[in-house]
């Protein structure tokens, strides 16, 4: 029932989430002395959802705690524990280590895959095995970035409900998040930057470095230029400090500024007091608005133009890239068959019928029954194989073998031996560019390539002599005037 149901509860949990927000976006509001209309200058302290929708945001509220708990629960054992079961088998095979796969290396029982998985969870072997793989699959959940949105989502709708307050309800803004779940554009575009974050992160760095010794030289030389706004004069006299404005006085404030004014409006200029030009004069700081210009304009060049736009041309080059991954994805699927790797358009035009192709990929080159097919020889008995089935088996499976008796393991519930995929898998005994369809035609799939390409020349050869021709023609015609 609840895998059936699994994908209405996803799209309730959405669908609710985006009605208690619209309701708070509506009623959510501040009350001034016993009204929901507040005036100008009257203080905002006091905010809470207007009469009457209370209640309704209450029973909403409570109906997504349900659905939250279900989906942490059903995330955890039917997506989270098989991830975390693929995740260990592939722990041999991976090259790049880090510090979190060396310290689940360590860990990990000696001789471990599918077969020592499945003794484990059968009982079949000791208690303290049992209860390392079990600690594993728990510390990969942990590694799970949808796992943790799920929890959070969770943990806020708990706050909403059991936080004491009147803006409790506001963690359930949380819940619009779940949209990046469910629109696989979004989630591209959130992969273009997390898919380069090591380029970008860098990047990011070495601008804030640079933001940092702009930072620094403004405070050395031009403490007192850095202001947001005018300062105060009362009775004509300047207030000291400058309660609106930024001034200068330490170097993280001018840190702080710059990274403001000069990200934000990307010129660092306008948070800086204008300079009178004093070059004719003989003042010891008439170069300073020299200094200022080459000050405003190096971070110009160097954080606004280069360093930002190195961030912003790595992630459009990232989802541009995804994109045309993605393309060629769908080019292959649709486009090629599966198992023999033949495009199709030679099925359209060389098959049999119209949809040559899709009968082709639905009978004699159907995946799934090459699927089902290594599902069967796993569960038939290892002396009953015939002899084109002991072949298949030789090339991609082999039996299970215990790692100290090196005895051949039996499942205990089927009676059959325990079957594991080989190392180096071998497909050979896929048909590879052959296919019966194409076969009862007169010519091969490699004559109508040759054929093709020889049609192509000749077209080719049939342009560059028409574009002789023309050539010789304009040369003619030119020839009185020349």
């Amino acid at each position: 029932f609840f895998r059936l149901t699994s994908g209405l509860r996803e799209k309730t949990f959405f669908l609710n989430a985006v009605i208690i927000n619209v309701l708070l976006l509506l009623f959510y509001n501040y009350e001034c002395r016993g009204s929901f209309t507040c005036g100008d200058n009257e203080p905002l302290t006091y905010f809470r959802i207007r009469p009457g929708w209370d209640v309704l945001v209450n029973v909403l509220a409570y109906i997504q705690c349900i659905l939250a708990f279900t989906r942490q629960w059903w995330y955890v054992i039917e997506r989270g524990l098989p991830r975390a079961r693929e995740k260990m088998m592939e722990s041999d095979v991976k090259t790049r280590r880090s510090l979190f796969s060396s310290f689940i290396k360590m860990i990990l029982p000696d001789h471990f895959d599918s077969v020592f998985f499945h003794l484990t969870l059968s009982n079949q072997g000791n208690r303290s095995t049992i209860n390392r793989v079990l600690l594993i699959q728990f510390l990969y959940i942990l590694t799970d970035l949808q796992f943790w949105m799920i929890t959070v989502m969770t943990i806020t709708n708990i706050l909403a409900l059991a936080y004491p307050h009147n803006g409790n309800k506001l963690f359930l803004v949380v819940h619009l998040f779940e949209i990046f779940n469910r629109s696989r554009v979004l989630q591209n575009v959130m992969k273009s930057i997390t898919f380069r974050a090591n380029t970008l992160l860098q990047t990011a760095g070495l601008a804030f470095i640079f933001i940092y010794f702009f930072g620094v030289s403004g405070f050395y030389f031009f403490p007192e230029l850095f202001q947001f706004a005018e300062a105060d004069v009362m009775g004509g006299r300047k207030l000291e400090p400058n309660n609106n404005g930024a001034r200068c006085t330490s170097v993280w404030k001018c840190t702080l500024v710059v990274l403001d004014m000069g990200l934000r409006k990307g010129d660092l200029g306008e948070a800086m007091d204008d300079i009178p030009w004093k070059l004719q004069s003989n003042e010891s700081d008439k170069y300073r608005i020299l200094y200022r210009m080459l000050y405003t304009l190096l971070f110009f060049i160097i954080v606004t133009t280069i360093l930002m736009n190195i961030i912003f041309g790595v992630i459009i080059d990232t989802f541009a890239e995804l994109r045309a991954r993605k393309d060629e994805i769908d080019r292959d699927v649709s486009g090629k068959c599966f198992i023999c790797g033949i495009d199709r358009f030679i099925f359209d035009q060389h098959g049999e019928g119209a949809s040559g192709f899709q009968e082709h990929i639905e009978e004699e080159h159907n995946m799934w029954k090459y699927l089902y097919f290594q599902v069967y020889l796993r569960e038939k008995q290892y002396d009953e194989y015939s002899g084109g089935e002991s072949y298949v088996f030789s090339r991609t499976l082999e039996l299970a073998r215990d790692p100290a008796t090196h005895l051949k393991l039996i499942d205990k519930e089927t009676g059959v031996e325990l079957k594991r995929p080989r190392g180096q898998v071998d497909l050979h005994w896929f048909p590879q560019k052959a296919a019966m369809r194409l076969k009862s035609k007169k010519k091969e799939l490699k004559d109508v390539v040759q054929e093709k390409i020889k049609t192509i020349q000749e077209e080719n050869k049939l342009q560059a002599k028409r574009l002789d021709k023309s050539m010789d023609d304009a040369l003619f015609l030119l020839s009185p005037t020349i």
